[in-house]
């Protein structure tokens, strides 16, 4: 029996690295929306909503 290759295509580099991470804390903290940086980094703007912001900026 032949399957068709209907899968998709692999996610490398899936997850942000450290680059990434701080690009985004810097455009959001110049006041870039999510929609601008996903679209700056070339990534999904879900990934971009989903990074813990906490970890940049501290609240006081």
């Amino acid at each position: 029996m032949d399957y068709l290759n209907d899968t998709p295509k692999s996610r490398k580099n899936k997850h942000l690295n450290a680059y990434e991470r701080g690009q985004i804390a810097l455009l959001y903290s110049e006041g870039m929306s999510s929609y601008g940086i996903a679209n700056r980094l070339g990534r999904a703007y879900n990934t971009i909503i989903r990074v813990n912001l906490s970890q940049f900026f501290t609240i006081a």
